[in-house]
C-alpha cells in the first residue's frame, strides 16, 4: 500500500479518557447563543486546549453561533492571580463577557508545591466555594463545570516535591489527587459538571512509559505544564464529556452499480464507475478536525505573549500546519488517545470494484493509493492531505488570530493601563477594547465562512488490474 505522507502508522488505542460528568444529554452541549469562557491558571492559559476545543466546533459546525474567551492567568489560585485579586478579576475578565458555560480548573498553585497541608487546603475548599458562589449570583443561570487539576508529573520521574522542607516521602501529585477528589464532591454537592483532565494524562504518560521511553518526558515537560500535544487529549476529554461526535461524514459509494449506498452528514451526486475509473461529487456538512500540533516539531510549550519583544510582528506566526513533517510526541499522544476515533471519523468506502489497486484524488489532488479490500472495509480521509483537511488548517488559523487578539487586548491594553488614574484615559481604554472586541467578532466571522461546505471532485482510478 501506498499512501500519503500524512497519513499515521498508528493503532487505535481507546484508553477511556472520556468521562461524560453530569451531561446527561447525548446531544452536543453547545447551542447556538453559547458563551464560553475558560478560566484558570497558567495550564490553561497557554491556549492550547482551549483553541483545540474552538477548531473542533468552528469544523464540525460551521453554523454554529457560539462564542470563547481565554480569562486564564499564571499563577491563579481560588484567591485571584497577580492581575487582581479573585474579585476584581472576576468582574473584570468574567461577568462582562456573560458568559453562560465557565470552566474552572484550579489547583496546581493552591497547594503550595508542598506535601499535603489541611490549612492550605481549608483556603483552597473555602476560595472554590467563593468562586462558585460568585458567578451564581452575578451570572444567573450560569452552567459551571469543574476540571480537576492536571498531574504533576510522578510518573515519569521520580516522585518529588518543589518545597518539602521537612522531607516528606513521596511526591506533589498525591496532592493534585487529593485536589481532584475535593472538586469531584464539590461538584456532586451544587450539582456540576465535573471533568477529570488528571486520569486521562496519568494514563496517557503511563502508556507512553510502556511504549516509547524516550518521549515519555515530552508529555508534561518540567512536570507542571502539559505540552501543546497532551493538551489535545485535554481538549478531547472536554469535547466528549460534552457529547462532541466523532463522525465527520460516513460515506459508501457501489461502485458496481454506480450509486450511494449510504450518505451521513454529506450530500454524494453525479456517481459514475466505468473503464477503470468511479467519480462522484461529495459535499460533506463538516470538516475533518485538525489536529493541531501533528505536523511541526516547532511547537513551544508557551505560545510567546504577543508584547514581548517581537522584532517583526506583534502576533505570534503559528508553526506550519501542513508540512509533511511528522510531530512523534503529536504522533504517540494520537496513538495512545484514540484521537482518531474519538473525534475524527471522515469515512469512505467503496465497494464493487474490480480493480486490486486504486488512487485517490479529490480536486485533482493525489491523496494515496489503496487497495480494493481497504476501499471496501473503509478509509478515514481525516488522517489524509485533502482539500478538506486544507480548508480545515485555514479555520484553526482564524481561530489563533481570535485569540491572540483577545490576549492582546487583556493584557497588553487593559490590565496595565487599568492601573492608571489620567483624565479621560479609562473612556480610551475602553473605546480601544470595544475596537478589539469587534475584530474578534470579525474573526469569528471569517472563521465561519471559512468552514462553510464545499462541493468536491473525487476520482478513482486503478492502477493494477
Amino acid at each position: 500500500m501506498k499512501v500519503s505522507k500524512w497519513c499515521l502508522a498508528v493503532g487505535l488505542l481507546a484508553l477511556g479518557f472520556a468521562r461524560p460528568g453530569l451531561a446527561a444529554s447525548r446531544h452536543f452541549v453547545l447551542q447556538n447563543g453559547e458563551r464560553v469562557l475558560f478560566y484558570g491558571d497558567s495550564i490553561t492559559e497557554q491556549r492550547y486546549y482551549g483553541v483545540a476545543v474552538e477548531t473542533y466546533v468552528r469544523t464540525r459546525y460551521p453554523n454554529l453561533d457560539v462564542k470563547f474567551r481565554n480569562s486564564a492567568v499564571g499563577g491563579a489560585t481560588v484567591r485571584g492571580n497577580w492581575t487582581a485579586p479573585v474579585d476584581l478579576s472576576l468582574s473584570r475578565d468574567v461577568f462582562p463577557f456573560k458568559p453562560n458555560i465557565v470552566t474552572i480548573m484550579l489547583g496546581m498553585n493552591d497547594g503550595s508545591y508542598r506535601p499535603f497541608d489541611p490549612a492550605i487546603f481549608n483556603t483552597y475548599k473555602m476560595g472554590y466555594e467563593h468562586l462558585i458562589q460568585s458567578l451564581q449570583e452575578h451570572l444567573p443561570g450560569v452552567k459551571i463545570v469543574l476540571i480537576e487539576p492536571t498531574p504533576w508529573d510522578d510518573i515519569t520521574l521520580e516522585p518529588s516535591y518543589p518545597r518539602n522542607p521537612e522531607n516528606a516521602p513521596g511526591g506533589y501529585d498525591s496532592v493534585m489527587r487529593r485536589y481532584s477528589q475535593f472538586v469531584r464532591e464539590l461538584g456532586a454537592e451544587h450539582h456540576l459538571q465535573v471533568v477529570d483532565f488528571h486520569t486521562p494524562l496519568v494514563k496517557l504518560m503511563e502508556e507512553a512509559k510502556k511504549t516509547d521511553p524516550a518521549l515519555m518526558h515530552k508529555i508534561i515537560p518540567g512536570r507542571v505544564h502539559p505540552g501543546a500535544s497532551a493538551e489535545l487529549v485535554m481538549a478531547q476529554t472536554l469535547l466528549k464529556a460534552w457529547n462532541a461526535p466523532a463522525m465527520v461524514s460516513d460515506v459508501q459509494i457501489n461502485a458496481g452499480a454506480s450509486s450511494v449506498k449510504q450518505s451521513e452528514n454529506a450530500r454524494v451526486t453525479d456517481v459514475h464507475a466505468g473503464k477503470g475509473k468511479v467519480s462522484w461529487t461529495e459535499t460533506d456538512k463538516a470538516l475533518p478536525y485538525p489536529i493541531m500540533t501533528l505536523h511541526s516539531t516547532k511547537w513551544p510549550q508557551f505560545p510567546p505573549d504577543p508584547f514581548e519583544g517581537y522584532k517583526m510582528e506583534i502576533f505570534w506566526k503559528m508553526p506550519p500546519l501542513s508540512s509533511a513533517e511528522i510531530n512523534p510526541v503529536a504522533a504517540l499522544v494520537t496513538k495512545l488517545s484514540g484521537m482518531y476515533e474519538a473525534l475524527d471519523n471522515e469515512m469512505l468506502r467503496v465497494s464493487g470494484l474490480e480493480a486490486n489497486e486504486y488512487a485517490l484524488k479529490i480536486d485533482g489532488k493525489p491523496v494515496g493509493t489503496f487497495r480494493r479490500q481497504q476501499l471496501a472495509s473503509g478509509i478515514n480521509l481525516a488522517r489524509y492531505d485533502t482539500p478538506m483537511m486544507e480548508q480545515a488548517y485555514n479555520v484553526m488559523t482564524l481561530v489563533w488570530h481570535r485569540v491572540d487578539v483577545r490576549f492582546y487586548e487583556w493584557r497588553a491594553i487593559q490590565v496595565p493601563l487599568g492601573r492608571l488614574d489620567a483624565p479621560g484615559l479609562q473612556d480610551g481604554v475602553a473605546n480601544m477594547l470595544a475596537t478589539l472586541d469587534r475584530v474578534q467578532d470579525g474573526l469569528v466571522a471569517q472563521a465561519r465562512s471559512a468552514a462553510q461546505p464545499q462541493a468536491h471532485h473525487y476520482e478513482l482510478t486503478a492502477v493494477t488490474q
